[in-house]
């Protein structure tokens, strides 16, 4: 990974072994964003170096590249990058190679993906990258001194950032390019096009090549910023408009990029093509692409010609004919193929005009000549589905190449031909439903099948529709489904409670879809659902009476709860019960209460069960609480519920100041059964409140004669005298002391 260190050059030092030498052929340089939200781009150099006649040593393994901004030419920085990238570029013959072996070009990248500080590529006129280096081929004809001459390879690109925002833009992509040659006053073409990623619009143009600052003294210069690169000196009778002389002088299409030229002079031509990008309307970068062709005098050679005469006729077929292939004759064509050049490996493809390519195949697809006068026949065929359509015919090329250097020579017959339709049968869509129409009771099922066919067998498409709903959102369940002449598929409707009280209309649709005709059928049905007759469900509890429920103390020994069963009934018994609880403003999970909730079919029973704890005997003490219980059935009609409510009470909790004022203070222990004995009625065994501990009474000089920590002790003066006595009654957070009077 590398990284631009902006507004600082990284200065490499020129090595003796990179002296000049004429090597350069061409190239470009690219440069779009790899992960922009990380600030990773790529960038890369393809250069194109002359193997045949550059010197070994002036291929390097490193260049360095050099960034400026376009508004004053000042560095922002520069980056070395490793070759990645090593290969000879083939011809569009490949075999041709051996003919030319004094044209032998490599194509070497030099690429890597670096870190870019966007925030410093703001400026709104943008920026550049540039790399310079000498010289061109010394055999070079269209240009002045070229063994002396460099080349500055040239890519603009917009700000990175604008208004504030991440602007993403990529330089056009460019293809591998081929080493093809030029035969004199022989029509030439060469696809000289780019691709850009983001969809911007490419303009083409011929320019004249730079030769930038690079010198035989100094090949590989640090490139400085400018505004007007040198340009190289065009030799004698050459300009801008006729880089490559003859009769079609060096041409490019400005909206495809494609070169073509017929040149009527021998040697070799450097040229320059400037690539524009715009983006609506606006021009947002540039890339300068220069490459070189050689003319030479090849060997004559003769395209080859594709010929078709209709059965039965003498005169061959003219383009702008039209033919007609009627419905029960063949949809073949039997072509006819010549070249005057013997042993010549011939190809044949087809090209549909206004249909699909792959609906017309060739056969055989390759030949070789034998001598010049032979005449080979093949034969292209339609498919099935071919056929004239909206009565216009059917147009198809017929391209015959032969294998020549440098690029095959090419026949292209367009051939019309008005191909009748077959005859058609539209398709037929039914169900087994009585009248397509239906009422059924909600929760039963309604089946039936529909049945596509085709007599002509062609494949089928079924599927079905419901006119402003979704068939699975009210319970109908149908898939659709393909066959060839016939297609069965089932359709089921289980109404769910939604479906009730309304007709819904589905359409089954059928398509033949052989050849895309796209020919329909339909039949529709009409659907309703009604609510069944329903009883309406019932709760009860095990509770004998309705009376509002007290709620007992939480006792010390674990007892003291409210438990009861709740039952859910219903006199149809096939119905579905649902039965749960909800607290009247509370959820019963807060106060630990008990009730799971059950479904099936009655009865359905399950028990409510609350052990209150103190804390929420005390949250609640003195209140109600409410806990409805719901029955509800999967009728749809409003008879489904009932509800019943249970009331529950919590008392207060005990305190020690209701025990004070249960406290006696004389007793008579005389044996007739009234008064005979201390004790305190009142003192409470619950685990909430005030705890009792113990009793202790002691006599007046303080000597205990009594103790118990039973809640229910009981005193009755035995073996004491009578007399003035004190008590306490302990508990947990106080003591009640007083006088006891024993009378005997």
């Amino acid at each position: 990974m590398k990284k631009i260190l902006l507004r600082t050059l990284w200065i490499l030092m020129i090595v003796p072994s990179l002296s000049w030498a004429s090597h350069i052929v061409g190239g470009e340089i690219e440069f779009y964003p790899t992960n922009q939200a990380a600030s990773r781009f790529y960038v890369g150099l393809n250069f194109y170096f002359d193997q045949a006649n550059g010197r070994p040593a002036a291929e390097t393994q490193t260049v360095t590249l050099y960034f400026f901004r376009k508004s004053d030419n000042a560095s922002m920085g520069s980056i070395e990058l490793p070759q990645t990238t090593r290969k000879l570029i083939s011809y569009t013959n490949p075999t041709c190679g051996a003919l030319n072996a004094d044209l032998r070009t490599l194509f070497i990248r030099y690429s890597s993906e670096i870190i870019i500080n966007t925030q410093n590529f703001n400026d709104p006129r943008g920026y550049y990258i540039v790399w310079e280096r000498c010289c061109r081929n010394s055999i070079i004809t269209n240009i002045l001194n070229p063994a002396s001459t460099g080349e500055t390879f040239y890519t603009e690109f917009p700000a990175l950032v604008q208004n504030n925002q991440p602007y993403t833009n990529s330089t056009p992509k460019f293809g591998e390019l081929k080493g093809d040659y030029i035969c004199l006053n022989r029509p030439f073409t060469f696809d000289f096009s780019g691709k850009d990623a983001d969809g911007d619009s490419l303009v083409y143009s011929l320019t004249r090549p730079w030769a930038g600052f690079a010198n035989t003294s100094n090949p590989e210069p640090v490139a400085r910023g400018s505004s007007t690169y040198p340009q190289v000196t065009w030799a004698a009778g050459i300009s801008d408009q006729n880089m490559i002389p003859g009769p079609v002088p060096l041409r490019i299409n400005r909206q495809t990029g494609i070169l073509n030229v017929t040149a009527d002079k021998a040697g070799l031509y450097v040229f320059a093509v400037l690539v524009e990008e715009y983006r609506k309307g606006v021009k947002i970068g540039a890339v300068r692409r220069e490459f070189q062709f050689k003319v030479v005098d090849c060997p004559q050679n003769f395209a080859p010609t594709a010929l078709y005469r209709e059965a039965g006729k003498t005169a061959f077929y003219k383009e702008g004919e039209t033919l007609t292939i009627k419905r029960d004759q063949s949809k073949c064509l039997d072509i006819l193929i010549t070249d005057r050049d013997p042993n010549q490996r011939l190809t044949l493809r087809t090209i549909g005009i206004n249909f699909d390519d792959a609906s017309v195949s060739a056969n055989p697809l390759t030949y070789v000549t034998k001598s010049a006068t032979d005449t080979l026949k093949a034969q292209i065929c339609f498919e099935k589905c071919v056929e004239s359509r909206n009565n216009q015919p059917v147009i198809v090329e017929v391209i015959v190449a032969d294998d020549g250097c440098p690029q095959p020579l090419l026949d292209t017959l367009r051939i019309r031909v008005f191909i009748e339709g077959a005859l058609n049968n539209n398709p037929d869509v039914v169900t087994n439903l009585a009248n397509n129409r239906a009422a059924i009771a909600q929760g039963t099922t309604l089946n039936f099948n529909v049945i596509g066919s085709d007599k002509d067998n062609d494949e089928l498409v079924l599927e079905a529709r419901g006119r402003g709903f979704q068939l699975n959102q009210v319970g109908m369940t149908f898939n659709n489904a393909t066959g060839k002449g016939t297609v069965t598929q089932p359709f089921t409707w289980v109404p769910p409670c939604n479906a009730v009280g309304q007709e819904y209309i589905v359409d089954f649709i059928v398509t033949d879809v052989a050849c895309n005709r796209q020919v329909k059928d339909t039949v529709t049905v009409r659907l309703q659902a009604s609510p069944l007759p329903n009883n309406k469900p019932k709760v009860s509890t095990s509770l004998t009476s309705t009376a509002v429920i007290d709620v007992p103390l939480p006792a010390a020994d674990g007892s003291g709860s409210v438990v009861f069963d709740v039952y859910s009934d219903d006199a149809d018994k096939a119905d579905q019960l649902r039965l749960y609880a909800q607290g009247q403003g509370f959820n019963l999970a807060q106060y630990q209460m008990k009730f799971d909730e059950k479904t099936g079919n009655p009865r359905l029973t399950s028990r409510f069960e609350w052990k209150p704890n103190c804390a929420d005997y005390a949250a609640m003490a003195g209140k109600e609480m409410v806990v409805h219980f719901i029955t509800q059935d999967n009728s749809c009609g409003t008879n489904k519920n009932d509800t019943l409510a249970v009331r529950m009470r919590l008392g207060n909790l005990p305190t020690a100041t209701n025990v004070e004022q249960n406290t006696p203070n004389v007793i008579t222990p005389n044996g007739d059964g009234k008064n005979d004995c201390f004790f305190v009625e009142g003192i409470s065994s619950v685990a909430c409140g005030p705890q009792f501990e113990k009793i202790e009474i002691f006599n007046r000089w303080g000597k205990l004669v009594y103790s118990s920590i039973d809640t229910k002790f009981k005193w009755c003066a035995e073996g004491v005298p009578a007399g003035q006595y004190y008590y306490g009654l302990k508990f947990t957070n106080q003591t009640i002391k007083g006088t006891l009077a024993v009378i005997k």
